[in-house]
This record gives C-alpha cells, structure tokens and sequence, in this order.
C-alpha cells in the first residue's frame, strides 16, 4: 500500500527531493564520488541511467560531466558487490563491500560453472589473460574476451560473462573509466589492485573485522534509505538480519523510530510491525522539504527510491506494479513520482536535439502537471545523445 509520508521522507534522505550534506565543492566529481559513499552502494545495472541518478543528486547544469570525470579520476567505479548484481560504489568502498557480502552470489553463480564447460582453473586462467593485457590502462570487454578465447578458454554463450562476473566477484577486476557512447557506452575492466585506493580492502579498512564492516555498511544504508527497517537493510545487502541486528546495537543511539516519532510527517502511516528507523538529524530537513518533496519529478530506471527497498509499493501504486517491471523480466521502468507516489512512466523518443517526451500515465495528468514534468524533462541529466 501506497505510504506517500513515508516516500516523501525517503525522497528528501535519498537527495531526489532535499539537499544532501556533502563537504565537496558542488557539481565537482568529488562531490559525485561523496555522494556514491553516502549510499554505500547503488543500482548501476543501467549505465548511463546510473549516471544520471547521481547526476540529478548533483543537481547541476554539469552534473553529467562531473560523473564520467569521476569514473576517469578513479573516484567512482562499477562492481558487483551484492546481490549478484552491479552497483555504482565509490572507488574506495567497492572492496570492502565486496569482501563483506558477494560470497552468497558468488557460490550461486559457481553452480552454473558445468552446464557453461567451466571450471575453478579457468577462472584463475582468465585473471591471469587480465593482467597481461591489461597492465596500465584496463581493456575493455571486447578485448577480454577475445583474449580470453585466444588463450583457449571455453567461450560459448554466457561463458565471458560469468568470467568476469566471477573475476569481479573476487576482487580481481572493477569496471573504472567510461568508454563509447549511447548504448554501447560501457566501463574500461581494470586490475582492482592497481585501480582502487591502497588499502581499501577488508582488512585495510576495518583490520578485517566483518562486523566492524556490517556497522558501517547498516549506518550507510539508514542514513541514505531512512526511515527504513533492518529487514529493508538485510534484503538490501543479503547479510543475515541477525548480524545486523547484532550491528544496530552499537548505533542505535544514532537514529529514532520513525514510528514513534511524535508530529513527524507519516509518524501515523508506518509500516505495521516493522520498526523505521531514521538518523534523528534528519528529521528537521525532512519536516523542511515535505512540501516540496510532493513535485513532480523524473527517475531513472533503477534508482534506489525503487529497487532499495523490500516493498516497492510504498511509493508504487499496487494496481501498477507489475507494470512496472513488464513480465517480471527484470527490466525496470523509468518513473514519473509526484505527490509521494509513482504516477506514470516515462521514455524519450528521438535523439538530443529532438527529445520527445512520451508519457504513460495512471491517471490524467492536469495542464500545470504537464507542464512541470516536461520542465523536469527538459532538464534531465541524460548520459547518452
């Protein structure tokens, strides 16, 4: 069911409809790379909706630009950390994040190693093809895999995709600067070692205590998907819910109950049974932007207000869900949200200098509201032509 309090506080903690507390210079690729850690991780399956999803988090004319600058600095990178999917990160998180919870997938995906003719050898094979083409400035996936081939690897259908799946997994490889254009615009494969910061791994950051680590992930995720449950937290990043109840109890004096909090915009909308949690320091940006949080605005496909939580249909109306994900294909849908919930759909037809704005709407929309999500749409942050 609908929460429309509830998403509007989401909405202004995410930074899609308040101001995040950042110390970079605005609109610099610092500030792309510090709004990457405040998230700890976030949906990159779409790459250059992925960019503008930090793009319009920037919120400048640039912001586009300052994105792919940070992916050249090394600031930002790609990887699949959890879930068994990929994630934007910022550069030095993605190790330790990695390290802390992509064991799970990582055995998944092992199983599928007979059917594609793999074994554990190839994938020691192939990290070594990796480091010798890819010495100073990475190789893209064409390159790899045509090497991986070339050095006698078994290459059928999904074979190169589960090689670097798993050279990803194990902290062999993170996708760094942006290369091509469009749809075939894509990350360069770099070495992980020679990419990401020194002493960024496990044990680097945390002396290789797992808990010290699901701390900092758990505080990473409540303070940029709060109000949110620790049940959102453990499907989120797949990590037991008993450890990270274990690591709520050396923060828990950092945040209060959503549910409790008396004269809070949705304090009588919580969620039934589930205990919202949110950084108390929160409370008074999420009190100023509520109003403002109810405009109309354009997400990109696989933003986190959509995917980063257990239950979609606190901002998707039910009646539409399915709609939103057409045959559960795991394709999402770009959303059109006003009013703290999911109105309609969105795509662009056309190219740059021709964008065309096509609508699917739940309901009519008014001639103002029109007017406002074409202004939204004339201001997108698009990654590609």
């Amino acid at each position: 069911m609908v929460n429309k309090p509830l998403a509007r506080a989401r909405l202004i903690n995410q930074g899609v409809a308040g101001p995040l507390q950042i110390a970079a210079d605005t609109g610099s690729p610092a500030h792309a790379q510090e709004i990457a850690a405040y998230f700890g991780a976030s949906q990159g399956q779409d790459f250059p909706g992925a960019i503008a999803a930090l793009a319009y988090r920037l919120g400048t004319a640039t912001a586009v630009d300052a994105v792919r600058q940070a992916f050249e600095q090394g600031l930002l990178v790609r990887g699949y950390p959890m879930r068994g999917t990929v994630f934007v990160t910022a550069a030095e998180d993605l190790a330790w994040i990695t390290e802390l919870c992509s064991g799970g997938p990582a055995r998944s995906a092992q199983t599928n190693r007979p059917r594609l003719g793999l074994n554990d050898a190839h994938i020691d094979q192939a990290a070594q093809v990796l480091h010798d083409i890819a010495v100073d400035d990475g190789t893209t996936r064409t390159e790899l895999f045509a090497s991986f081939e070339q050095d006698g690897i078994p290459m059928g259908p999904g074979c190169g995709y589960h090689l670097l799946k798993a050279l990803l997994h194990n902290g062999t490889v993170a996708y760094g600067p942006v290369v091509g254009e469009s749809a075939r615009m894509e990350n360069r494969v770099m070495i992980a070692k020679k990419w990401l910061p020194h002493g960024s791994d496990l044990e680097g950051k945390f002396n290789g205590d797992k808990h010290a680590a699901t701390v900092e992930l758990l505080r990473r995720y409540l303070d940029s998907h709060g109000p949110a449950t620790l049940r959102d937290a453990a499907w989120w990043s797949k990590l037991p819910l008993g450890k990270l109840r274990q690591a709520f109890a050396e923060i828990a004096e950092e945040y209060v109950s959503w549910n409790e909090v008396s004269g809070a915009p949705g304090s009588a909308a919580a969620v039934p049974g589930e205990e919202l949690w949110v950084r108390e320091d929160a409370l008074p940006v999420i009190a100023e932007y509520d109003k403002a949080a109810n405009k109309p605005r354009l997400l990109a496909a696989f933003d986190e207000i959509i995917l980063g939580y257990q239950d979609r249909m606190y901002i998707v109306p039910e009646a539409h869900h399915a709609d939103l994900v057409p045959g559960n294909n795991g394709v999402f849908r770009q959303a059109v949200i006003a009013g703290g919930e999911v109105i309609g759909f969105w795509k662009r037809q056309g190219p740059a200098a021709k964008r065309k704005l096509v609508i699917e709407e739940f309901k009519p929309f008014s001639a103002t509201r029109e007017k406002r999500v074409q202004a939204r749409f004339n201001a997108y942050p698009f990654a590609t032509a």
